[in-house]
């Protein structure tokens, strides 16, 4: 322990000298980091020129000749694929900006059918349900067919804050909940919305874990299957709810990709999920009562029925690509990924949602960065790579691509800045708050920026969250999963999130410049010391 702490406090004061001795190029590059280049740029991102930034689709390929421009302006070499050679006797081989890849995009095919089984001594009663009125099924990778018991749960909602657990003496193993979408009101008079989110994640991945291998949801007040996004949003947490409608009609992955076992999710109707409980001892409606008062929950008896499944799909390739750009340093074999994922949800039913927080906020965040760095007019002694994923939305493709094809070799990188969703306060009363999540054997980071924040005036509360394993549904888990340590500043979380009115005008502009900000000091000293 003692020599860690030497190692630390020698690193330490050779960062401070560092800062000290090259205060006059920060200066120079902080003085690139302008509120109005920032707002042009993601003015132009987030507008319905780019139709939403959908992976593969014409709006992010817009987008991402204009980020390449942009690169290409600033001074910031091309780090992608090899172009094909002009002359091909002179061996000299030119970059483009561009990381080209195929994702894989799997929907629902025709054959899609769902059966309950009732046993009566020998005799089997089966009920076929109509897809689209009955069921809808989300996709899945690959053609599949199943049959298990069906276990009702009520809400399948588990809060130890409010003791409430739907799931307490459930023997979930190898069968196939059956739920009540939402989740018990009286909640929402305890709980956050960020608390209701987290327990919502939390209560389905203890389904997971518990063995099941699927979900069945129903809302009682309506008696037709069909998307998601007109089912009744009251009682589900706004962000989730309204996101599904681009979930819920295809399923994206890599070509190659090992593919677990598929954890299943159907949409049944209310009249559907009164057949399945039929005869059962269960009344859904005595149950959710009980749930929404926080009274006693009674005692489910088991249900002696089995549902099979069957669904085929149709896989179809699509072209996507990174931006990939390069500040060449001193050490090859030293380098920061600087990233942020540009793709956005596209257009829903007509309606472009044009993402400005979500992602448009972070890819200005590492555009300006990059203008920032090759402001300093000083070659850096790691290299730095700025990278724009595409296909966060579809499952962290973008980053997940380049980790496992990179040209750069992964042992090279040992540090990952992601941005996503830089523009927004976490709340009107914590306009300055910020949440900095990074790898917890990076003991120095907390103090670089503690340092960096005073000397150089940024005004921004830091939540300091170090992790061995730092969590979040965002790029940096694709380097996290390689062992690459990561650092994130995240704002707020706002109800706009995953839902057309992501906009512009909602963007909170001294916050994203502040994280800009700091980020660039924070990167100029990281890549200019040792550490």
């Amino acid at each position: 322990m003692k020599n860690g702490r030497y190692i630390i406090l020698v690193s330490g004061l050779f960062i401070s000298s560092v800062i000290y001795s090259q205060e006059s190029e920060i200066n120079k590059g902080l003085q690139a980091i302008t509120p109005d280049a920032i707002k042009a740029q993601l003015g132009f991102l987030a507008s319905d020129w780019m139709e939403g930034r959908e992976a593969g689709e014409k709006g992010e390929y817009l987008a991402s000749e204009y980020i390449a421009s942009m690169l290409q302006l600033y001074g910031v070499k091309p780090g992608g694929d090899n172009l094909p050679l002009i002359n091909p006797g002179s061996g000299f081989k030119e970059r483009s900006y561009f990381q080209n890849f195929v994702i894989l995009r799997t929907t629902p095919g025709k054959n899609q059918s769902l059966q309950l089984k009732e046993y009566d001594g020998n005799t089997t009663r089966v009920t076929d349900f109509v897809h689209n009125v009955d069921f809808t099924m989300n996709p899945v990778s690959y053609p599949i067919e199943a049959e298990a018991p069906v276990v009702f749960v009520g809400y399948g909602f588990r809060n130890d804050k409010i003791r409430y657990n739907d799931l307490i003496k459930s023997d979930l193993k190898g069968k196939i909940v059956l739920k009540v979408t939402g989740y018990p009101s009286f909640a929402q008079k305890i709980l956050t919305l960020s608390e209701i989110n987290e327990s919502v994640i939390n209560s389905e991945k203890m389904i997971r874990e518990s063995g099941a291998i699927g979900i069945i949801e129903f809302n009682p007040s309506k008696p037709v299957a069909g998307n998601p996004l007109k089912n009744d949003l009251n009682n589900t947490p706004s962000s989730e709810a309204k996101s599904l409608i681009h979930e819920f009609n295809a399923k994206y992955s890599l070509p190659g990709t090992r593919i677990p076992s598929e954890f299943l999710r159907i949409t049944i109707s209310a009249r559907a999920a009164n057949e399945i409980l039929k005869g059962t001892g269960i009344s859904a409606d005595e149950y959710l009562k009980k749930a929404d008062s926080n009274s006693q929950l009674p005692q489910l008896p088991a249900i002696s029925k089995t549902i099979r499944l069957k669904s085929d799909v149709i896989i179809t390739q699509i072209p996507v690509r990174n931006i990939i750009g390069i500040i060449e340093g001193e050490a090859s074999d030293q380098i920061i990924v600087v990233g942020a994922h540009y793709d956005h949800m596209g257009i829903s039913d007509g309606i472009i949602w044009n993402g400005a927080d979500d992602n448009g906020s972070g890819t200005v965040g590492v555009m300006t960065l990059a203008k920032a760095l090759a402001a300093t007019g000083v070659k850096p002694k790691k290299t730095i790579i700025f990278a724009f994923w595409t296909a966060e939305e579809k499952g962290l493709l973008g980053s997940r691509y380049f980790v496992r094809n990179t040209s750069y070799p992964v042992n090279n990188i040992r540090l990952n800045l992601n941005f996503d969703m830089i523009g927004r306060y976490i709340s009107e009363t914590q306009k300055n708050g910020v949440v900095m999540t990074y790898t917890s054997s990076q003991r120095n980071f907390r103090e670089l920026t503690e340092n960096n924040l005073k000397k150089f005036n940024i005004d921004l509360n830091v939540d300091y969250q170090p992790s061995d394993d730092p969590p979040g549904g965002t790029d940096h888990r694709s380097f996290v999963e390689a062992g690459i340590p990561v650092m994130r500043f995240k704002p707020g979380h706002r109800e706009q999130y995953h839902t057309p009115y992501d906009e512009v005008a909602t963007i909170d502009w001294d916050i994203m410049e502040k994280i800009i900000r700091i980020s660039f000091v924070n990167l100029w000293i990281l890549a200019n010391s040792s550490w």
